[in-house]
């Protein structure tokens, strides 16, 4: 390594604030104390001094290499801004094995300027102090934020479990009741079938009996009106009968059951209604099918209260891949659609619709509305299927 490096290194280490200038000035080298401590130093130009006070450091340079001792003095440095620096030092001349024929002095800066390097360390240590209690800080805010954030998400999630369980339950209730309520309506079905309409069949002959004892006119008359009453008490009980439980569900399946509504439908109201049945038929779990039929006959009730006079009914019955699907179409007035939220159906005594929703949400379906001023509406609803027969899921 050669004697300059090794100056250099030595030189750079040095803790005091050291320059290696020529008798004219020109800095030569400048160690880190004195770079910390003077600002804007280059190398190979005059120290930043007054112009008027050249002449003097000149003089003072020129002493110190002409003497071997070494000599007090005072530089006058200007820094960045051009304010000027009083800075205590003392110079000794120099020959340095990595500076060849050239007369050096180096000058040792002391007093103010080794002060205001060590402000200068300070106010870092201060500002180094202040970031990391300030980082200390918001750490201590940031895991203040994450155990809230983990709490809330615990409260949450069990709030959220909770929520399911209640609702779980409520649907539990809700299908126990449904079925109790379908089970209570085949029962008074064929009570009413098996005892009231026996009971009125046999009361309808025995007045037909009575005819041949009648001699008076005004007797028959009065008979003929009993056997017209109890013709429409027969057909009052069909009709509350079907309502409650239709038979034809229980004896030839839900596609007979419903086919045989829409006949009737169409046959009362005067509308053209057909019923298109797409996919392999397969037989439905009795929840099923006395829900899809309810959802059949609350729609075409509201098309008979709400759509004018429509020019076509058509519904359709489509069997898919684990999946049912019944659509009821008509060219009626229709209505917007959009408002069929439940508040505004509530509000505007539309509650056919939303007991339709309620049916099929209680065998695991699905309803929706489509429809617009003019346009006719749709009732789409849609249910899975088990993968076997007897419809079980």
């Amino acid at each position: 390594m050669s004697p300059r490096s090794d100056f250099e290194v030595l030189f750079e280490f040095v803790p005091a604030p050291m320059l290696i200038v020529r008798p004219s000035g020109e800095l030569e080298a400048a160690n880190a104390s004195a770079r910390e401590v003077l600002d804007g130093l280059r190398l190979g130009d005059v120290l930043p001094v007054q112009q008027a006070a050249e002449p003097e450091l000149r003089r003072y340079l020129e002493r110190c290499a002409s003497c071997a001792a070494t000599l007090p003095g005072t530089l006058f440095l200007q820094d960045d801004d051009g304010n000027l620096e009083r800075h205590a030092c003392h110079g000794a001349r120099a020959r340095l094995g990595g500076f060849p024929g050239r007369p050096l002095i180096i000058l040792h800066l002391d007093g103010v300027g080794l002060g205001r390097r060590f402000g200068i360390l300070a106010s870092k240590l201060h500002d180094a102090r202040r970031v990391m209690l300030e980082r200390r800080r918001r750490t201590r805010e940031m895991q203040a934020l994450l155990r809230e954030r983990e709490d809330l998400l615990v409260r949450l999630e069990a709030d959220a479990a909770a929520r399911l369980a209640a609702e779980r339950e409520r649907d539990e209730v809700l299908t126990r009741l449904y079925r109790a309520g379908q089970d209570e309506r085949r029962r008074l079905a064929r009570d009413l079938h098996d005892h009231a309409g026996q009971h009125l069949v046999a009361l309808n002959f025995g007045l037909r009996r009575l005819l041949p004892y009648l001699s008076g006119e005004d007797g028959r008359c009065e008979l003929n009106r009993l056997l017209d009453q109890a013709q429409e008490v027969g057909q009052a009980l069909r009709r509350v009968t079907l309502e409650l439980r239709p038979a034809a569900l229980d004896e030839f399946g839900f596609v007979t059951a419903l086919r045989y509504l829409v006949e009737e439908w169409s046959r009362t109201t005067s509308v053209p209604t057909e019923l298109q049945v797409s996919g392999a038929e397969i037989p439905l779990p009795a929840e099923h099918a006395i829900t899809l039929y309810r959802i059949t006959q609350e729609a075409l009730n509201n098309v008979a209260k709400h759509a004018g006079l429509p020019s076509y009914v058509s519904i359709v019955l489509l069997f898919g891949a684990g999946r049912l699907t019944l659509t009821v179409d008509d060219d009626g007035l229709g209505f917007e659609a959009d408002a069929a939220s439940v508040n505004v159906l509530v509000t505007q005594g539309k509650l056919g619709l939303i007991g339709m929703r309620e049916r099929m949400a209680l065998i695991g379906g699905g309803l929706e509305i489509e429809s617009s001023p003019g346009q006719g509406a749709s009732v789409v609803a849609r249910v899975r299927l088990g993968k076997d027969a007897s419809g079980h899921e």
